[in-house]
């Protein structure tokens, strides 16, 4: 026996150690981790965004459904004031624009509390609804009135622009008492 192997604390000598040096092999790498398939925090965050994206897109979808009156009512606006019934006939366009911003109350608030308006409670409405201080002026009450009168001498191009305001800013289902 010698003495390498009697005492394993001793180092074998030096002629002996190329022999282990050949037997040692390189060191072995683990693979690369991949890509997919991901980590289970990854697909938790996968399936919340994808829930907030539909969220949104049912939120954006409601709000364009809801407000499709309004664009509605906004490109017919348009059309009436594109037409010649403003300078030609003005109680008949008056009366026109009376009917577009009656079907366009009527898609916002309940039938029962538009319909029945007429004069200057329909006027009133307007005023109430939107808070536009237009509809208190001489202006606004030509929507009461001037459909009805033999001759009218209104500002169209005024009482367009307020039509076009209570459209885009008026609250829908919502009604100031304080008015």
């Amino acid at each position: 026996m010698t003495a390498a192997t009697a005492n394993p604390q001793v180092i074998p000598n030096a002629a002996e150690a190329p022999v282990s040096l050949e037997q040692l092999r390189d060191l072995q790498l683990p693979d690369a981790i991949g890509l997919w398939p991901p980590a289970p925090g990854w697909w938790l965050l996968a399936l919340l965004v994808l829930t907030l994206l539909i969220w949104l897109g049912l939120k954006l979808y409601r709000y364009r459904q809801r407000n499709r009156y309004r664009r509605q009512a906004l490109q017919e606006l348009a059309r009436l004031g594109q037409s010649d019934l403003k300078q030609q006939q003005p109680q008949q366009w008056l009366q026109q624009l009376n009917q577009l911003l009656r079907r366009a109350a009527l898609a916002a608030y309940p039938a029962a509390q538009v319909a029945p308006l007429s004069g200057t409670a329909w006027v009133e409405f307007l005023y109430s609804s939107s808070r536009l201080e237009g509809f208190r002026q001489p202006l606004g009450c030509s929507l009461a009135s001037g459909p009805y009168q033999p001759k009218i001498a209104v500002d169209a191009e005024a009482l367009q622009q307020l039509a076009q305001q209570w459209i885009r800013q008026h609250r829908e289902g919502v009604i100031d008492a304080d008015a």
